[in-house]
């Protein structure tokens, strides 16, 4: 199914800053962030991801430059479409933010200042303010968090959020996969891949109880699922290494008391024995797949 949309105008100059809206269903929020977007943007895009409500028509009177899904495909799948905006307005910079208030569009000259200093993708980092998220919020996040840094080999301190710069060597370079909300995750991962030089801001913690209508609990476990791909196909060896050792150590503790049944009673455990077995043969081949995907990922 394509997208529909209005297409920028022919206006014969190059864009300094474009900014990128994924929006769905998000008509209470998106027309603010348009008009405060567009203080520092010579153009903003919205991606309607399918909306329901009139959520297109409100940022389109807002000013901004209008590209449909024509059902809902994921937050992902709005960022692939703003990417390919992106690549032929060619902008100086592209910043990305949220439509649902949880970013401030006036930090945008503070988020976009590394990318003249040579920063390909700058992360506004919350750490700064986080305990203005729920408890509950945050010890999802410090497990994304560390999950995406396992991946990525990066050392950022929020993985998660929406609000970033990017140049126009990001632009052009970062092919994205995921459609759903692990994209932030990919996007950094694949930064890293591409050796993109990779900074973060602080920001404001700008926190909402009405942001956002998805499921915390299962939004998270989407995500950590998607990331664990991400980590077994980028670092097989210590992803495969790590189970095939766990189920290894389970395997010869399980052994242990096998022996120590035959030794003081005489007994062989028959459902003990097996389950030493099998926990040791797919402890080793686990291992065996990390070294032999290790091996092919470093030919590629």
């Amino acid at each position: 199914m394509k997208d529909s949309g209005s297409q920028a105008p022919n206006t014969g100059h190059k864009i300094g800053v474009l900014a990128g809206i994924a929006a769905y269903n998000e008509a209470r929020y998106v027309g603010s962030i348009v008009l405060q977007a567009r203080q520092y943007a010579d153009e903003v895009i919205v991606v309607d991801d399918g909306s329901t409500d009139n959520t297109a028509r409100v940022a389109e009177l807002a000013g901004a430059t209008i590209i449909r899904h024509d059902e809902n495909r994921g937050k992902g799948t709005a960022i692939q479409s703003i990417l390919a905006e992106a690549k032929k307005r060619n902008p100086d910079v592209l910043v990305l933010l949220d439509a649902d208030s949880q970013h401030d569009p006036n930090e945008i000259p503070v988020l976009i200042k590394p990318i003249s200093e040579g920063f390909d993708l700058v992360i506004g980092s919350r750490e700064a303010q986080k305990d203005k998220t729920p408890r509950y919020r945050r010890i999802g996040q410090k497990v994304l968090l560390r999950s995406t840094r396992l991946a990525s080999k990066t050392n950022i301190s929020d993985s998660e959020s929406g609000f970033r710069a990017l140049s126009p060597k990001a632009i052009n370079k970062l092919e994205l996969k995921a459609s759903g909300f692990a994209v932030e995750s990919e996007m950094i991962t694949r930064a890293a891949d591409k050796n993109l030089k990779i900074t973060e801001v602080p920001i404001s913690n700008i926190y909402t109880k009405d942001g956002s209508t998805l499921n915390p609990i299962r939004h998270g476990i989407d995500v950590l699922s998607r990331v664990i791909v991400m980590i077994s196909q980028r670092r097989p060896l210590f992803f495969f290494g790590l189970a095939g050792g766990i189920l290894l150590v389970i395997g010869l503790i399980i052994g242990i008391r096998v022996i120590n049944i035959v030794a003081t009673k005489g007994d062989l455990a028959i459902g003990s024995t097996i389950l030493t077995t099998l926990f040791i043969i797919a402890g080793i081949s686990s291992i065996f797949t990390g070294i032999i995907l290790n091996a092919l990922n470093r030919r590629k």
